[in-house]
């Protein structure tokens, strides 16, 4: 049978851990086995050496501080690297006590556990995070490390009260909506977010996100909830997103759940690309190419009304060689129909809105010098015009040009055959793109059975034609005396608005 000294010397030589005694000079006077195994050094190499001789200066400056408070009675369990035989560090365990004999201090015990594997595996674990830190802070593209876990419970939760289509219901329930959203937990952002954002620094970031949101903010927020309720790991949508400093970017958002948090959406990662410079330069270009539309449309204009006063003057030209009435009438009946086409390309020309132009413009435009052409400078002929805020394309405005040049022309030669007289024309917007024309002359009636849509007249077989064509309807008002007409129709849709 063993005694207890062999006993106790066979425990500590075949232990697991590392036995060192050293005395009160920090001279080593004990080590077992496993201690002799950690460090490399045989038992005589190790016995009567300095325990300072066995780490770097800055272990030593560290190891006094230890043995300082070993000294004064303390035991402290904490991690020390050594160099072993081969000048390799060794990291290690201590769980040191120290060795009072009746009250004075003879030295210290520790027992020594190898950590050396597990703590390169935490320095290499280390390294990799700082590598990460590295890469998420200096990434040129602003990052979100963002928690959806709650977020997800709470969509999960109103699944199992029954809701099935969450787009809708988000719609029209605001309340859950906001209670879902707040939900998300920012974990982090890069330095990237915080330039993008215009915030003074990470802190403010994390603490005042909220103020950033927009009405837009209220869409695609839905979207997003939607997507985690359909259990989609990535989504990204376009976004106006306001900064801090009150600016607008243009970004395209993209937030994709890490892998292995596919179930709970614990890491979710956002990424924010910012092309508001290209929105900036694809706008600058629409401006300079619809500049240079309008300048194109301009020039079109004004040649067109070039042509037709061109057309105008070859005619009246024509016409002063013609001793026949009739025929010198039906040459001026047709400058008057050009002149209607030609003020509507002037005004176009001389408008800021190449599209549309003001009506009660053009009609003052129209009338009077019609008036003239017809009646004479000397008589006197009131125009009553009643038009307002009325603003019609040129699809419309040149065949109601027409119409009115017909009308007029009418009243002038067979209405008012007198050198006195009223013509009154009102028109309003009764409805979306819908119109009333109402036109006429204090002059003679003409026969109670006359209907215009049976005339054999060109001129007010024209007319009508040019009603249909505006979707519209005439009809006499015999309510009032001389001559009046009703004309509803609709604005012509203006196709090259669509190109």
């Amino acid at each position: 049978m063993l005694n207890n000294s062999t006993l106790y010397k066979l425990i500590i030589d075949t232990t697991n851990e590392g036995v060192w005694m050293i005395d009160e000079f920090n001279k080593t006077n004990f080590v077992n086995n496993k201690m002799i195994d950690v460090l490399g050094y045989s038992e005589d190499e190790m016995l009567g050496k300095n325990l300072f001789d066995f780490m770097d200066n800055d272990g030593i400056e560290l190891a006094k501080k230890n043995l300082e408070r070993n000294a004064n009675g303390i035991s402290e369990l904490h991690e020390f690297k050594f160099k072993n035989k081969n000048g390799d560090d060794v990291w290690t365990q201590l769980n040191t006590s120290p060795i009072i004999i009746n009250g004075v201090n003879k030295g210290s015990l520790a027992m020594v556990t190898d950590i050396t594997a597990r703590k390169a595996k935490e320095i290499e674990e280390s390294e990799i995070h700082r590598n990460y830190r590295s890469l998420f802070e200096d990434c040129p593209v602003p990052i979100w490390d963002e928690d959806f876990s709650e977020v997800k419970c709470r969509i999960d939760a109103l699944r199992r009260k029954g809701i099935i289509d969450f787009k809708k219901h988000f719609e029209n329930n605001l309340g859950d909506l906001v209670y879902c959203a707040q939900g998300l937990v920012i974990n982090d952002v890069n330095k990237a977010v915080v330039e993008l954002n215009e915030a003074k620094d990470k802190a403010h970031v994390l603490r005042s996100y909220a103020e950033l949101a927009t009405r837009e903010t209220l869409r695609y927020t839905i979207d997003q909830l939607v997507a985690i309720s359909e259990n989609k790991t990535t989504y990204q949508h376009e976004v106006k997103l306001k900064t801090f400093g009150g600016n607008y970017r243009h970004v395209l958002m993209k937030w994709t759940v890490v892998k292995g948090y596919e179930k709970t959406y614990k890491k979710v990662y956002l990424t924010t690309i910012d092309f508001t410079d290209r929105i900036i330069e694809e706008n600058q270009f629409l401006k300079n190419t619809n500049k240079e539309k309008e300048t194109l449309l301009k020039e079109i204009h004004h040649r067109v009304k070039n042509n037709l006063q061109i057309i105008m003057s070859l005619l009246n030209l024509q016409s002063r060689s013609i001793d026949d009435l009739e025929t010198k009438d039906l040459f001026n009946v047709s400058i008057g129909r050009i002149q209607s086409m030609s003020i509507v390309h002037q005004l176009l020309y001389q408008a800021e809105n190449f599209s549309k132009i003001e009506f009660r413009d053009y009609l003052e435009r129209l009338v009077y010098p019609l008036i003239s052409s017809i009646k004479g400078d000397g008589c006197q002929i009131e125009f009553k015009i009643d038009v307002e805020n009325v603003v019609l394309n040129i699809n419309t405005s040149i065949p109601l040009g027409l119409i009115i040049t017909e009308l007029i022309t009418n009243s002038l030669k067979h209405g008012i055959k007198q050198c006195t007289g009223e013509i009154s024309i009102s028109m309003r917007n009764t409805e979306n793109n819908k119109y009333l024309l109402e036109i006429g002359d204090n002059g003679d009636n003409f026969p109670s059975d006359f209907d215009i849509n049976k005339t054999e007249t060109l001129g007010l077989q024209l007319v009508t034609s040019l009603v249909e064509q505006l979707s519209g309807t005439i009809s006499r008002d015999n309510s009032k005396s001389g001559t009046h007409y009703k004309i509803t129709f609709e604005e012509v849709e203006d196709n090259s608005m669509k190109k």
